[in-house]
């Protein structure tokens, strides 16, 4: 049986058109209508926009840009809605056309306004088909509102937003019975209000940052959340750590936990059960490799004993006030099955670890020393601005897990500069059982830093290395 071969792309199926259309952003999928007669309407038919102002050349055309396009656009197709502001471009006449020509179609709005002033229309809060509302800015607000029925909701993220000094959040959840996936991101300031959990019972995931408290307003019983999945809450005013922990055995299917490293402590104190625990990650203040070495023996041993399916931790610097990226040490568990340890550390296969500085250098030889069964080695560049430029200092001992153990290693963001290529050198030279290095690199001179590569030498002779 013979197949068409298709000779130009005009001649492939329309699905697969709009699907190609997709993947452009809306300005360049409107630009294809003058390619010829059957491309001229075929943006109008695909289901999703985004309206970036990054794409424009002045605030001015983007505006032009989404009058026309939104007129143009048939109703009755639109389903999904991205904007993407600056503070040059208000929105709400055009959210408010959105809900009047398309109101019974919509399912997923999202809107990133940064720093733009954002008034939102009433009428977003009453849409029956809108079943993802994801709303970015620190200036997106709505006045007078009363009335909120949105019977579909079952995604809300709003992240750094003051949109609940203007409407209760109570109000906002009253009438969201299908919500599943909720997301409260406040960092402007001290934040006056809480959240209940016994307003949403059905979620699957919640995490909040930066509320006064997470508390249940139904003290007479235990408040369950049979489908909770995933939990993150971090720098909550006044968190009651006991009643919170004590929450958190009623929450069965709990699989995902983001803590700060005190609401940890308390949880691990009072020894509760959470039978489908996987992953832990614990904020906390970074001092020294020997607070984060114990932090990881403690949690790590207690878990064994109260968290059975536990197998993942992630140790994460409290950077909330900062826009530098954190630093961070990730670790996977073995099969306690398939291992023979006398440590917790013992049971430690893999690790991720950010490097930041000499002292992030410095923790990380620590580990490697404790991780005698290592196996799987990640590291992640993220070097701060400093005026102290430092260089690798090689440790008088090799780890065991270097000489034993670790297969693979890989490092993101390799600069080749003389801090890196110290300890490179260091890794490589050492370890007796690497199997496979991948080293990826944004720098310009990559020639130079594969020769460099290429000269170092290896105490595994079956190692490949690849550089990307």
């Amino acid at each position: 049986m013979s197949k068409k071969i298709c000779s130009t792309i005009s001649e492939l199926p329309e699905d697969l058109l709009l699907k190609i259309l997709s993947f452009l952003s809306t300005k360049h999928a409107v630009v294809t209508s003058l390619l010829s007669k059957q491309w001229k309407f075929l943006w109008t038919k695909m289901p999703r926009l985004v309206y970036d102002v990054c794409d424009h050349k002045d605030h001015t055309s983007f505006e032009q840009f989404i009058d026309k396009s939104l007129f143009l656009h048939p109703h009755h197709v639109l389903e999904s809605l991205y904007f993407r502001l600056n503070s040059m471009v208000k929105i709400g006449p055009w959210i408010s056309r959105v809900f009047h020509y398309h109101h019974c179609y919509l399912r997923e709005l999202q809107i990133d306004a940064g720093a733009a002033y954002t008034p939102i229309p009433h009428e977003l809060f009453t849409c029956k088909t809108l079943v993802v509302l994801k709303l970015q800015g620190e200036s997106i607000k709505v006045e007078g509102l009363t009335t909120v029925c949105l019977p579909s909701l079952k995604t809300l993220h709003t992240d750094h937003s003051i949109i609940f000094s203007s409407v209760p959040l109570k109000l906002l959840l009253s009438n969201c019975n299908f919500l599943t996936d909720l997301k409260i991101i406040w960092i402007s300031g001290v934040c006056l209000f809480e959240f209940d959990v016994s307003w949403c019972k059905k979620l699957v995931a919640l995490k909040l940052e930066g509320l006064m408290d997470v508390i249940s307003l139904s003290s007479s019983s235990a408040v369950c959340l049979p489908f909770l999945n995933t939990l993150h809450v971090t720098h909550i005013w006044k968190l009651n750590n006991d009643f919170f922990c004590r929450l958190l055995s009623n929450c069965p299917l709990l699989s995902d936990l983001t803590l700060e490293e005190k609401t940890s402590n308390v949880m691990l104190d009072l020894n509760i059960v959470l039978p489908s625990l996987q992953r832990l990650s614990i904020i906390t203040k970074f001092n020294s490799s020997t607070h984060l070495c114990s932090l990881l023996e403690n949690c790590i041993g207690k878990l064994a004993i109260i968290a059975p399916s536990f197998k993942y931790f992630t140790i994460q610097e409290d950077m909330s006030l900062s826009i530098l990226i954190p630093f961070y040490v990730r670790v996977r568990l073995g099969d306690p099955s398939k291992l023979e340890y006398t440590s917790v550390f013992d049971r430690i296969v893999h690790l991720e670890q950010s490097i930041c500085d000499e002292i992030s250098q410095r923790t990380l030889v620590d580990l490697l020393q404790r991780f005698t069964k290592l196996v799987v080695l990640k590291l992640e560049n993220v070097y701060r601005l400093t005026l102290y430029v430092y260089r690798w200092d090689m440790p008088s001992f090799v780890p065991e897990c270097l000489l034993s153990s670790l297969e693979a290693l890989e490092w993101r963001r390799y600069t080749g500069k003389d801090r890196d290529k110290g300890l490179m050198s260091y890794l490589l030279s050492h370890a007796l059982c690497l199997k496979t290095v991948k080293i990826f690199s944004d720098v310009e001179n990559k020639q130079q830093i594969v020769e460099d590569l290429a000269s170092m030498p290896r105490g595994s002779k079956s190692c490949r290395l690849v550089f990307k």
